[in-house]
């Protein structure tokens, strides 16, 4: 149930508070007085896409707040594990917030923290029911079909459902490890196939013990060739200095 709802600069609204008590809630007023505002206010903070021109003239941003009254068991749900623990336990109320800047970037909020509009979406729609002129509409759309379905089953086939997602996400996550594991097997067999042929090239090549201590002795002297050359330039110099 939505308890307050808080608008500022949105369309033609400057900033308006809405405080909704129990029962039936009616808002008249004549064309152009604000109610299609208010419900698009209440689309934008259930997730809905900003259109152009949110933003009031003249103003940097708009902002629509919502405080939501929280339904027992309401994050039982595994579609808002990400969610549970922003909502401190016992709390009885929720709120829900969205910014839209004047260039269209839109920012959504759960209990002052950073969200998704997806997160709006997934949460709103279970904390409101949020039904237009054209709802119908939805009914043509698969998963409403499917929605209405379930619902229809009861209570213990909701249960079975959100079973069978907690599952559904156990085997993602299990073929997606599966998927790792085997990327990290075929490399480690290229390595072991590298390792291999270069161990064979040395074996052919057959390295002594002397030719070791000979490149090592090498290897050695190159490391300070620039310091030798400098001294050698030194001690030319000395020998045979530039008389100018």
């Amino acid at each position: 149930m939505l308890l307050e709802l808080r608008v500022e600069n949105l369309l033609l609204i400057r900033r308006t508070e809405l405080r909704l008590g129990p029962g039936l809630q009616v808002i008249t007023g004549e064309t152009g007085a604000g109610k299609t505002v208010l419900a698009g206010a209440l689309d934008l903070l259930l997730g809905g896409k900003p259109r152009a021109g949110t933003v009031r003239p003249g103003a940097e941003e708009a902002w629509v707040e919502g405080v939501f009254e929280l339904p027992a068991g309401l994050f039982d749900s595994p579609e808002l594990a990400d969610l549970r623990q922003r909502v401190p336990e016992g709390a009885e109320e929720v709120v829900l917030g969205r910014r839209v800047s004047a260039g269209g970037r839109t920012s959504a909020f759960v209990q002052g923290r950073s969200a998704t509009a997806a997160d709006l979406r997934e949460l709103g729609g279970r904390l409101v029911s949020f039904l237009g002129q054209h709802e119908h509409r939805r009914l043509t759309v698969a998963a409403a079909q499917l929605e209405v379905l379930d619902a229809f089953c009861g209570a213990t086939h909701l249960e079975l459902r959100a079973a069978y997602v907690l599952a559904h996400e156990r085997a993602r996550d299990c073929r997606r490890e599966l998927e790792e594991l085997r990327g990290r097997a075929g490399a480690r067999e290229r390595d072991l196939d590298l390792l291999v042929f270069e161990i064979g090239e040395i074996e052919e090549l057959g390295p002594t013990s002397e030719e070791h201590a000979a490149l090592t002795a090498e290897r050695d002297r190159l490391r300070h060739l620039e310091a030798l050359l400098a001294a050698a330039g030194g001690a030319g110099e000395a020998l045979a200095p530039d008389s100018g």
